[in-house]
């Protein structure tokens, strides 16, 4: 099989746990490109925090955000859809955090809110580059100034995290999306976003059927892109969960598994 395309999650997957990218990487995805490949960044970051994937790629490349609730061009910064999340959902599920106590983001489009400074929140921020967080505590408060509500992220210990999601998927059944994108985060999106959902409208941008795609990933939110690619890879460090959807398990994000599925199935076309 000739791939066309290679679609990676970031961290956990493409990113080491310093969310670096090594030098085999790095050089793996160049002759990936080199070689015609479109490769994709799909991530929950924002736009704005994947510059070192940007930075690296010379050509115009898609990167998928917010866990497929947008997608840019990563040169050009053209964006290519968004899927906002109905407010009455996201008012919803900021209401029951609120009352639950949880440390809580909302992403506007390129725009941060928490519902308080405190250290989850700060860390979120300093981690989300050149741009700046500001308080809100009442959703309808900002619905007429916001372009939509990209997603409701709530940040807390991982074992509170996983009690969670199983009562959140619960209470909200097929209303919207609850994924864990890391293990201390619980994200809700709409039901059109997801980053399965994104690579389907990359396929239909690329004309690249979903068969000639390599999707690798490591968590709950990249089951969908995993489902939709014609071969689905997990890298050593996915849970459980994620590896029982996958084709092949590569070696772990701390050991270059990107690069070693790009030299095995893309480099070496006799494999």
């Amino acid at each position: 099989m000739k791939y066309k395309l290679i679609a990676a999650d970031m961290d956990g997957t493409l990113v080491n746990d310093k969310s670096e990218l090594t030098e085999r990487t790095k050089q793996a995805i160049l002759k990936a490109v080199a070689a015609g490949i479109l490769f994709v960044t799909a991530t929950g970051r924002p736009f704005s925090n994947v510059q070192n994937v940007k930075e690296l790629l010379d050509k115009d490349m898609p990167f998928i955000v917010f866990n497929g609730a947008a997608a840019y061009m990563g040169k050009s910064e053209k964006l290519l859809f968004e899927r906002f999340l109905d407010f009455d959902l996201a008012e919803e599920a900021f209401n029951i955090g609120q009352k639950k106590g949880i440390a809580q983001i909302v992403w506007t489009g390129p725009r941060l809110w928490g519902n308080r400074r405190c250290d989850e929140t700060v860390r979120y921020e300093s981690f989300s580059k050149n741009i700046t967080m500001s308080i809100v505590t009442d959703l309808a408060a900002i619905k007429d100034e916001v372009r939509g509500f990209s997603k409701v992220l709530w940040i807390d210990d991982p074992a509170k995290i996983k009690e969670l999601s199983i009562e959140m998927r619960t209470h909200f059944g097929r209303r919207l999306q609850c994924v864990s994108s890391m293990s201390n985060f619980l994200e809700f999106i709409s039901n059109d976003a997801g980053k399965g959902t994104a690579l389907a409208e990359i396929s239909k941008l690329y004309g690249i059927n979903k068969s000639e795609m390599i999707a690798i990933g490591d968590g709950q939110n990249d089951i969908g892109m995993l489902e939709y690619a014609g071969f689905s890879i997990a890298v050593d460090n996915a849970s459980d969960e994620v590896k029982a959807v996958c084709d092949y398990i590569t070696l772990s994000n701390n050991d270059d598994g990107v690069a070693e599925v790009i030299e095995k199935y893309i480099l070496k076309p006799s494999v």
